[in-house]
Protein backbone atom coordinates (compact mmCIF):
# COMPACT_ATOMS: atom_id res chain seq x y z
CA UNK A 1 0.00 0.00 0.00
CA UNK A 2 1.70 3.37 -1.09
CA UNK A 3 1.30 6.57 1.52
CA UNK A 4 0.09 9.71 0.28
CA UNK A 5 2.14 12.34 -0.93
CA UNK A 6 2.13 14.03 2.86
CA UNK A 7 3.66 11.43 4.58
CA UNK A 8 6.69 9.76 2.48
CA UNK A 9 10.24 10.35 2.06
CA UNK A 10 12.46 12.40 -0.35
CA UNK A 11 13.49 9.01 -1.90
CA UNK A 12 9.92 8.39 -2.82
CA UNK A 13 8.91 11.39 -3.72
CA UNK A 14 12.11 11.56 -6.15
CA UNK A 15 10.81 8.12 -7.70
CA UNK A 16 7.50 9.56 -8.44
CA UNK A 17 8.65 12.72 -10.29
CA UNK A 18 10.47 10.23 -12.27
CA UNK A 19 7.75 7.87 -12.62
CA UNK A 20 4.92 10.87 -13.83
CA UNK A 21 7.54 12.64 -16.12
CA UNK A 22 8.32 9.00 -18.01
CA UNK A 23 4.27 8.76 -18.23
CA UNK A 24 3.65 12.26 -19.44
CA UNK A 25 6.60 11.87 -21.74
CA UNK A 26 5.53 8.49 -23.37
CA UNK A 27 1.64 9.95 -23.82
CA UNK A 28 3.70 12.95 -25.80
CA UNK A 29 5.45 10.56 -27.78
CA UNK A 30 2.28 8.49 -28.66
CA UNK A 31 0.07 11.32 -29.61
CA UNK A 32 2.79 13.04 -31.50
CA UNK A 33 3.07 9.82 -33.52
CA UNK A 34 -0.56 8.59 -34.02
CA UNK A 35 -3.66 9.83 -35.50
CA UNK A 36 -7.24 9.06 -35.03
CA UNK A 37 -8.92 7.97 -38.60
CA UNK A 38 -11.87 9.48 -38.01
CA UNK A 39 -14.14 7.27 -40.25
CA UNK A 40 -13.07 3.90 -38.70
CA UNK A 41 -12.00 4.85 -34.41
CA UNK A 42 -8.75 3.44 -35.25
CA UNK A 43 -5.24 4.90 -34.98
CA UNK A 44 -3.01 4.94 -37.20
CA UNK A 45 0.38 4.49 -35.38
CA UNK A 46 3.85 5.26 -36.53
CA UNK A 47 6.29 2.56 -35.03
CA UNK A 48 7.43 5.16 -32.04
CA UNK A 49 3.39 5.38 -31.05
CA UNK A 50 3.21 1.60 -31.01
CA UNK A 51 6.52 1.44 -28.85
CA UNK A 52 4.98 4.31 -26.73
CA UNK A 53 1.78 2.64 -26.36
CA UNK A 54 3.69 -0.51 -24.96
CA UNK A 55 5.16 1.73 -22.12
CA UNK A 56 2.47 3.27 -21.59
CA UNK A 57 0.23 0.39 -20.73
CA UNK A 58 2.79 -0.64 -18.18
CA UNK A 59 3.19 2.39 -16.44
CA UNK A 60 -0.69 3.53 -16.55
CA UNK A 61 -2.17 1.68 -13.15
CA UNK A 62 1.22 2.81 -11.14
CA UNK A 63 0.80 6.91 -12.59
CA UNK A 64 -3.02 6.63 -12.07
CA UNK A 65 -2.40 5.88 -8.59
CA UNK A 66 0.82 8.03 -7.85
CA UNK A 67 -1.70 10.85 -9.75
CA UNK A 68 -4.53 9.82 -7.12
CA UNK A 69 -2.25 10.17 -4.13
CA UNK A 70 -1.16 13.85 -5.07
CA UNK A 71 -5.01 14.07 -4.63
CA UNK A 72 -5.64 15.08 -8.17
CA UNK A 73 -9.12 13.82 -9.16
CA UNK A 74 -8.93 12.82 -13.28
CA UNK A 75 -12.64 11.98 -13.64
CA UNK A 76 -14.63 13.94 -16.31
CA UNK A 77 -17.56 14.26 -18.15
CA UNK A 78 -17.37 13.78 -22.07
CA UNK A 79 -19.90 13.31 -25.04
CA UNK A 80 -18.81 10.91 -26.64
CA UNK A 81 -18.62 10.43 -30.66
CA UNK A 82 -19.69 6.65 -30.61
CA UNK A 83 -22.78 6.72 -28.81
CA UNK A 84 -25.78 8.88 -28.17
CA UNK A 85 -25.11 9.21 -24.50
CA UNK A 86 -24.15 12.95 -23.21
CA UNK A 87 -22.38 13.12 -20.45
CA UNK A 88 -20.64 9.96 -19.41
CA UNK A 89 -18.57 10.05 -16.51
CA UNK A 90 -14.86 8.23 -17.64
CA UNK A 91 -11.71 8.37 -15.75
CA UNK A 92 -8.73 10.69 -18.13
CA UNK A 93 -5.79 8.45 -17.49
CA UNK A 94 -7.04 4.82 -17.38
CA UNK A 95 -8.84 5.64 -20.77
CA UNK A 96 -5.56 7.58 -22.13
CA UNK A 97 -5.96 5.67 -25.41
CA UNK A 98 -10.10 6.64 -25.71
CA UNK A 99 -9.60 10.19 -25.65
CA UNK A 100 -10.09 11.31 -28.97
CA UNK A 101 -13.13 8.70 -28.96
CA UNK A 102 -15.07 10.66 -26.33
CA UNK A 103 -14.21 14.54 -27.11
CA UNK A 104 -11.71 15.09 -24.65
CA UNK A 105 -8.13 16.81 -25.87
CA UNK A 106 -4.82 15.58 -24.85
CA UNK A 107 -4.27 18.49 -23.31
CA UNK A 108 -6.54 18.00 -20.33
CA UNK A 109 -4.64 14.30 -19.58
CA UNK A 110 -1.53 16.41 -19.76
CA UNK A 111 -3.22 18.67 -17.19
CA UNK A 112 -3.46 15.85 -15.10
CA UNK A 113 -0.12 14.67 -15.21
CA UNK A 114 1.63 17.64 -14.77
CA UNK A 115 -0.61 18.98 -11.65
CA UNK A 116 0.75 15.99 -9.66
CA UNK A 117 4.41 16.63 -11.31
CA UNK A 118 3.82 19.67 -9.75
CA UNK A 119 2.48 18.43 -6.38
CA UNK A 120 5.24 16.15 -6.07
CA UNK A 121 7.81 18.89 -6.83
CA UNK A 122 6.23 21.71 -4.49
CA UNK A 123 6.59 18.34 -1.74
CA UNK A 124 10.24 18.32 -2.44
CA UNK A 125 11.03 20.25 0.95
CA UNK A 126 9.02 18.97 3.37
CA UNK A 127 10.06 15.58 2.35
CA UNK A 128 13.25 15.78 3.08
CA UNK A 129 12.17 17.06 6.49
CA UNK A 130 10.43 14.15 6.83
CA UNK A 131 13.00 11.91 6.05
CA UNK A 132 15.56 13.68 8.83
CA UNK A 133 12.71 14.22 11.15
CA UNK A 134 12.86 10.96 13.54
CA UNK A 135 9.56 11.97 15.07
CA UNK A 136 8.65 10.71 11.06
CA UNK A 137 9.80 7.76 11.63
CA UNK A 138 9.12 7.12 15.07
CA UNK A 139 5.59 7.47 13.94
CA UNK A 140 6.35 5.11 10.82
CA UNK A 141 7.11 2.16 13.51
CA UNK A 142 4.43 3.20 15.63
CA UNK A 143 2.30 2.84 12.63
CA UNK A 144 3.69 -0.72 11.29
CA UNK A 145 3.09 -2.01 14.75
CA UNK A 146 -0.30 -1.40 15.24
CA UNK A 147 -1.07 -2.82 11.53
CA UNK A 148 0.53 -6.02 12.82
CA UNK A 149 3.72 -6.09 10.38
CA UNK A 150 6.05 -5.49 13.36
CA UNK A 151 4.02 -7.41 15.69
CA UNK A 152 4.14 -10.41 13.57
CA UNK A 153 8.05 -10.23 13.12
CA UNK A 154 8.47 -10.61 16.88
CA UNK A 155 6.17 -13.21 17.54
Amino acid sequence: MRKHYKDITCIENSQRLVILNEFRDLVKIYFENSNLNMISGQYIEKQEAIEARASISLLTKEAYELIRLADIKTYTVSNSLHSSSYGRSMDIILNIFNLDRNNIPLSVAIDYIERAIDVYKANRIFSFIRTINPFYWLKTLWKMWFKGQLRESYM
